[in-house]
């Protein structure tokens, strides 16, 4: 049977059938005039997409957390859209990585999580205690994979397709999470890559979806990162697969 996503009441977005306008939101410890633009074009469809741009050390500090201690770089964007535990969402979204997307072999650059506020802890770099999210879509080496965060074991690993299939076009990509199962699926243009179920996943207060480029331990790569660039389009979340593909007669703007 399938849940209905319940909402918080803080959250600005139902998980309508058809969503026609942007999902409303704020960058995600991200303030370079460059890293974020609406552009007219490339576009999946309507008349607007969202392009990301990431640069070595970008990075930046609030509240929540300070990027430039951390050894990270990210150019996000967090909806206003959160979900409680025990339901069951969708997100969709388009995404175009231009031909010659530069990765590295020792860095994970991320263009999708779902992330948990009050989640499970674990012991992170340096002695910190790190909050990891659910899962990350994240591109590194020649392969697009999934990253299943596991609180009390290694984490589950998903290959979904190689790089240089992607790189030039628009691909259309789902997500299903289940938190009450758990389980997660990925479907890209319409086929299932990845399905994942039955990890220990301790609940948190709520979920919530950021996206765009995001790169953790950079130092790793063992200096300065290439300049990656990402446009995003038709980002949506609903309560089925159905309900969150790009619907052309109905864009996202």
């Amino acid at each position: 049977m399938i849940r209905r996503p319940l909402l918080c009441l803080l959250c600005l977005v139902c998980a309508a059938p058809v969503l026609a306008q942007r999902l409303p939101g704020a960058r995600s410890l991200s303030d370079t005039p460059w890293g974020y633009a609406i552009v007219r074009d490339p576009v999946r469809a309507g008349h607007e997409a969202q392009r990301f741009e990431l640069r070595a050390g970008d990075c930046a500090a609030n509240g929540g957390g300070d990027d430039c201690t951390r050894d990270r770089e990210r150019s996000e964007f967090r909806p206003d859209a959160e979900w409680v535990p025990g339901s069951e969402m969708w997100v969709g979204f388009s995404l175009l990585l231009p031909g010659g997307f530069p990765v590295s072999d020792r860095v994970n650059t991320t263009v999708m999580q779902i992330h948990q506020r009050g989640g499970p802890a674990r012991p992170g770099v340096g002695g910190q205690t790190a909050r990891p999210p659910v899962m990350q879509i994240e591109a590194r080496g020649a392969v697009l994979r999934l990253t299943v965060h596991v609180p009390d074991g290694p984490n589950i690993h998903r290959d979904l397709a190689p790089l240089a299939a992607l790189e030039g076009a628009w691909h259309d990509i789902v997500v299903g999470f289940d938190s009450g199962a758990p389980s997660l699926e990925i479907w890209i243009d319409g086929e299932q890559r990845a399905q994942v179920a039955g990890w220990n996943a301790p609940a948190p207060e709520v979920y919530f979806l950021k996206y765009g480029l995001y790169r953790a331990f950079v130092s790793r790569h063992g200096g300065p990162m290439d300049t990656q660039v990402a446009w995003f389009d038709e980002v949506r979340l609903g309560p089925s697969r159905d309900a969150v593909f790009p619907d052309i007669a109905h864009p996202v703007d």
